[in-house]
């Protein structure tokens, strides 16, 4: 039996070969969107200059914020310890500046958010190395992208971190 390759056949190759790269495209367009606001970091927890993956849009509920919150190797319960809404003001105090310092540290910027109101979940970490039992994280979310974030002790010898919980001297709280 001797199969004959018709033309038809043959001019379609190339129909077939543009189609399957264009759906290549659309499947590398799909995953730069999903993907596209990544930030990096090493060790379970971000900094600018290190390799972990959090995804900063699409939050648009608690278990959104706590799977935010693993990306940068915090352990946490899927319902917030708290979630209330945050006015962020129009004039920065010296406090809010310095918060917003902190922001600007890890790629968050509140000052395009003055005079909104942003959600604000608070979740007690569970796997800090220090203030086991008093240690919090909190994302602040606007329309479904996180706008900023800290990890927090109230202890007396508390303190106030970005999202990698790394101390500097100026995160003391007190």
């Amino acid at each position: 039996m001797v199969i004959k390759m018709t033309n038809k056949f043959k001019t379609n190759l190339p129909l077939i070969g543009i189609g399957l790269i264009c759906l290549l495209l659309i499947a590398l367009f799909a995953a730069s969107r999903v993907f596209g606001n990544l930030r990096i970091g090493e060790n379970g927890r971000t900094n600018q200059n290190e390799a972990v993956i959090s995804i900063t849009s699409g939050v648009h509920s608690a278990s959104d914020a706590a799977n935010f919150l693993s990306g940068y190797g915090w352990e946490v319960r899927e319902e917030p310890s708290s979630v209330k809404s945050v006015q962020i003001p129009d004039e920065f105090t010296t406090v809010y500046h310095e918060y917003n310092q902190l922001q600007k540290a890890q790629g968050f910027d509140l000052t395009d958010y003055r005079s909104k109101t942003a959600a604000m979940y608070t979740f007690r970490i569970l796997n800090h190395d220090s203030h086991s039992n008093g240690v919090f994280a909190n994302v602040l979310v606007y329309d479904g992208e996180v706008i900023a974030g800290d990890v927090v002790s109230y202890a007396l010898d508390g303190f106030l971190t970005g999202l990698d919980g790394k101390l500097t001297g100026e995160t003391r709280t007190r």
